[in-house]
């Protein structure tokens, strides 16, 4: 699985310009998953780059969801290397 690194970008619609914050193997595929939402202005590594897995399972579990879909969640994040 492909090592994500997580983008702000920056984007002007023309009408306002904002942020969006994804998860993406690239600065181009960052790009790419933005597109047709305005005119890329920038992107820059966000300063947050992991989840912290333990304390998300605990929450996902203190909202009752499954052990199965806390382990799919957790484990896909770590395979990406968002976890910290």
């Amino acid at each position: 699985m492909k090592k994500l690194t997580v983008y702000n970008v920056y984007l002007d619609d023309g009408k306002s310009a904002f942020r969006v914050t994804v998860p993406a193997a690239s600065k181009k595929e960052a790009a790419d998953y933005v597109q047709g939402n305005g005119d890329v202005v920038a992107i820059n590594p966000a300063p947050v780059q992991g989840i912290d897995l333990h304390r998300l399972a605990y929450d996902l579990k203190s909202c009752q969801w499954s052990q199965t879909d806390i382990d799919i969640i957790t484990r896909t994040l770590a395979a990406c290397g968002l976890d910290c």
